[in-house]
């Protein structure tokens, strides 16, 4: 159970993370500034929503890292071979940034995926 008494642990997995990152990132490409839109409102008003659904993604796609490429993160003699992929980063700073209530403009596609987790932007 999540903040709010929100259970997110039935929607937010590998495929729901996946889909909702195609759905924002087809949106961007279209120009359909909407998800993207209704995500930033949703992070500057610090939705416990949608808060917690950044938060779950962030640890999804953790997991989903650490499934594929863990084993050469830990052992990694180059720094790049052992840093966090980009798109764990960025989904844990548009985290971090919302929690703040100073979310990123930049980070607005990744706010409007979580939105689209969230419910907010279908």
């Amino acid at each position: 159970m999540g903040a709010a008494g929100i259970e997110v642990s039935e929607w937010i997995n590998p495929e729901s993370v996946e889909w909702a990152h195609r759905r924002a990132s087809l949106a961007q490409k279209q120009r359909e500034q909407r998800i993207a839109d209704v995500g930033m409102r949703a992070a500057r008003a610090r939705d416990a929503k949608l808060l917690l659904v950044l938060e779950k993604s962030a640890e999804v796609l953790d997991r989903m890292q650490e499934q594929q490429v863990g084993q050469t993160r830990r052992t990694a003699t180059r720094y790049a071979d052992s840093v966090e992929l980009t798109e764990v980063a960025l989904w844990r700073k548009a985290y971090e940034f919302a929690d703040k209530g100073e979310p990123l403009p930049h980070l607005e596609w990744i706010y409007g995926a979580a939105a689209l987790l969230a419910g907010f932007a279908l």
